[in-house]
């Protein structure tokens, strides 16, 4: 058990710690002290950049999420006795704890489905309070948060951006906002400076720093991306009232998630937009009052069912072959195309008519096939084509996440899944593999 403690003033952190403690500052800069954490001094700088000055529960969400991201970072899961799972307990301070306690085991939970760990939270008073409306009055540059309609997810991936276009040609003014990290933010404010619509973009790098050794899992990330988002429903709603829509574009295979192969059920699954997370996510924002309404319009579309309602435009048959899907692309800049997310990116562009320019490590997927340090996601996907045939796909499913119990809307997922496999299976197929 890693027990992990969070502070705002960095000379409160202990000088020798015991060894299962980890100690952060929070919204620091940079780690103050060996063997501590610092995240979320961005951050701040966000807080003031809104143009409007955020609700108390929105910035203790923001807190808990930086919290997290630190403890999922610098928890190592190969020092735990399973080698996976970590029994990680948090000591927050928040500016108004009593709503947050009542939503601790919704947060236990939704966490704990998330990554695959034990999480406790213990919230006390005294947290980051929001900046005062002077300051941000006097803050230069400035969303313009007014000018949205929803919020949006944006990743610079083929997803998000197929939500953008489709969102523009619909007339809509979704406020994108995206994980800035190195790399990352390059490509997607480059896709955003592309579209035909000016949008807001807000973008933000928590920047988790220490001299400790991190985990490279990060089960978490999509808590912190949804806690910033929630933060600009947040302030967007407070000009107008009600609930805004939060959107989480990703495609239904993708979002599902069913383990391509029986070894890779747990924690080969990751369920960053899993159905279930997300409705985990809607409890604890009703719970404490955060108003954002979380849809994934893409939740019943495989990939390639998307990419053909865009097939048409003649930007996004540019911008396709400029997003990212690959999660190893920063390695060498550049997409290998031989991963699952690659996979599914590849089959998708065939399957709706766009030529895809994108520049893989690994075009030739025959190449692919007879190296055996390259070819395991490669094979696990020619194994999930197959076993569409002999298994049972609702129960198949079911292995990465609890799904809906109306059965219409559990049926519809169930299905997306298989078409979304057929989709790759005929992709793999016409590039001459055998299934």
């Amino acid at each position: 058990m890693t027990r992990c403690f969070f502070h705002l003033d960095a000379s409160d952190i202990p000088s020798n710690p015991s060894q299962d403690e980890l100690h952060t500052h929070l919204y620091g800069g940079k780690a103050p002290k060996p063997g501590t954490v610092a995240i979320g001094n961005q951050v701040r700088d966000l807080f003031l950049r809104l143009g409007v000055q955020p609700s108390t529960r929105a910035v203790d969400l923001v807190s808990i999420a930086l919290a997290v991201t630190a403890a999922d970072t610098f928890v190592l899961r190969d020092e735990t006795d399973t080698g996976w799972s970590r029994q990680i307990e948090i000591y927050l301070p928040l500016l108004n704890p009593e709503p947050w306690k009542g939503a601790t085991a919704d947060l236990s939970r939704t966490l704990g489905f998330l990554s695959g760990d034990s999480w406790t939270f213990e919230f006390l008073p005294g947290g980051e309070e929001p900046p005062a409306k002077a300051a941000i009055a006097r803050h230069q540059p400035r969303l313009d948060v007014s000018s949205g309609d929803s919020v949006s997810l944006f990743s610079g991936g083929l997803d998000s951006t197929v939500y953008a276009l489709t969102a523009i040609k619909k007339s809509e003014r979704p406020i994108l906002v995206s994980h800035g990290y190195t790399g990352d933010k390059e490509v997607q404010n480059d896709i955003v400076g592309k579209l035909p619509k000016r949008l807001q973009h807000a973008s933000v790098n928590a920047w988790p720093n220490s001299d400790l050794r991190s985990d490279i899992s990060m089960r978490t990330r999509s808590f912190l991306f949804l806690a910033i988002a929630a933060l600009v429903c947040d302030v967007r709603s407070r000009l107008s009232g009600g609930a805004l829509p939060l959107f989480v574009p990703e495609n239904g295979l993708i979002a599902l998630n069913a383990p391509l192969t029986p070894r890779r059920i747990g924690s080969n699954s990751t369920r960053t937009t899993h159905p279930y997370y997300l409705m985990g996510m809607q409890s604890i924002f009703d719970a404490v009052g955060i108003p954002a309404a979380i849809k994934n319009p893409f939740e019943l579309l495989t990939k390639g069912e998307m990419v053909a309602g865009l097939s048409d435009d003649g930007l996004f048959r540019i911008l396709a072959s400029e997003t990212v899907s690959c999660g190893k692309w920063k390695r060498d800049g550049m997409q290998c195309g031989r991963c699952v997310p690659c996979l599914i990116r590849r089959a998708s562009l065939y399957a709706g008519n766009v030529d895809d320019q994108t520049q893989y490590q690994s075009p030739d997927l025959a190449e692919v096939l007879g190296k055996e340090d390259h070819r395991d996601d490669l094979v696990a996907m020619m194994t999930a084509v197959r076993r569409l045939e002999t298994n049972n796909l609702e129960r198949w499913v079911a292995q990465s996440g609890p799904l809906p119990t109306g059965q219409p809307r559990r049926d519809s997922l169930v299905d997306v899944c298989r078409r979304g496999i057929l989709e790759v299976g005929r992709y793999l197929s016409d590039s001459g593999l055998r299934l």
